[in-house]
């Protein structure tokens, strides 16, 4: 953790990042991305460039978070999947939480008003909607790019939509179902290129336009995507 004058913020250095980033959610706070081998000058240099835009952007976001935001959602609405799903919450007698769902419409069962532990059931809800929804997705991707993996894993990452390690593990974050289906084509091809070329070299690039001609415009959006995800989600 750090300091940028009032300010908290956490670095984080990635030996995928082309360039330093600074990424802002009202949830999870400030971040900065330092690519490996960014020396602290620049590291510096950069922050104090961005000072401004990391001040104002920040404040907007806490004007804009209310109590509401971070209150037990009524409703889940999953534009990655074209679905709306209402949320009711019942008492029960059991000492577990557990969501039950039908018609697009999910009651979460519970003991008392423990919200952590209702949010903490539908997220373990989310995890499982996404695996089912978003594998045969990449499957067919897989297909198109004539790519593979080995296995495909669902968490929930703070800061990555998605990876793909060098031994085949395909990782998604649950909250990609919050976003755009555009937004999602892009993450699965950018991933699933990551299969055949693992750096972000020129190569890699090129093999992600053949697929998407559009990479520049949705990796920016994808950046800035993650206002998109309700706070509810990220608060434990």
């Amino acid at each position: 953790m750090g300091m940028l004058e009032s300010m908290e913020y956490r670095w984080r250095r990635s030996t995928r990042a082309k360039q330093l980033q600074v990424r802002i959610t009202p949830w999870q706070g400030i971040e900065v991305v330092i690519p490996t081998h960014t020396s602290k000058e620049r590291v510096r240099a950069f922050l104090a460039r961005q000072r401004q835009w990391i001040r104002s952007t920040w404040s907007e976001m806490q004007s804009q978070l209310t109590d509401a935001d971070r209150e037990l959602p009524s409703e889940l609405n999953l534009l990655a999947l074209g679905e709306h799903w209402q949320v009711h919450y019942r008492k029960q007698t059991a000492a577990a939480v557990r969501v039950h769902s039908a018609a697009r419409s999910l009651t979460v069962l519970h003991t008392d008003a423990d919200d952590a532990r209702c949010r903490a059931a539908l997220r373990r809800w989310l995890t499982r909607r996404a695996r089912v929804s978003l594998q045969p997705q990449a499957l067919q991707l897989c297909t198109f790019m004539q790519a593979s993996y080995r296995r495909l894993q669902i968490r929930g990452q703070s800061s990555r939509w998605g990876s793909c390690s060098s031994n085949g593990t395909l990782s998604l974050n649950y909250k990609l179902l919050f976003l755009e289906p555009r937004l999602v084509r892009y993450l699965l091809v950018h991933e699933l290129a990551h299969t055949r070329v693992l750096s972000h070299s020129p190569r890699f690039w090129k093999l992600v336009a053949r697929y998407e001609p559009h990479w520049r415009e949705l990796d920016r959006e994808l950046g800035e995507a993650w206002r998109d995800v309700p706070a509810w989600v990220e608060l434990k």
